[in-house]
């Protein structure tokens, strides 16, 4: 989160883009880890964990250490449909700025007053 804070927070307003942060952390953490990131997008709490339920965000394979919750990013396209899905069970599996832009731009991509060097689309 703090390379999206650096790098691509100010690129996200100007873009009319938007972030959100869902942590199972109780809302006074949540709001601690915002502020000390310096994060200016809304972080929401899912504190008793129903949505990671709902949503079959948890691995409950390990007798031992019970059940882990998996960090996962959705990218969404402006009607909120799913456009991408990282499962960051690996950290290889979390996207790097450069992947959230690669996929913001593939959104953009679809409009039709967006031209892009080498998209396709005539500029102008």
């Amino acid at each position: 989160m703090t390379n999206y804070v650096r790098d691509l927070q100010p690129e996200l307003a100007v873009n009319y883009c938007k972030l959100i942060t869902i942590s199972v952390d109780d809302q006074l953490t949540s709001k601690e880890v915002r502020t000390a990131l310096a994060a200016d997008w809304p972080f929401l709490c899912d504190h008793d964990r129903k949505l990671l339920h709902e949503l079959q965000m948890v691995d409950t394979t390990d007798d031992v250490h019970g059940q882990i919750y998996i960090p996962y990013t959705f990218v969404l396209d402006r009607d909120r449909t799913i456009h991408k899905i990282y499962n960051g069970w690996w950290y290889v599996g979390r996207p790097t700025v450069e992947d959230l832009r690669h996929d913001l731009r593939e959104i953009m991509s679809k409009r039709d007053d967006w031209a892009y060097p080498g998209s396709g689309k005539d500029s102008g």
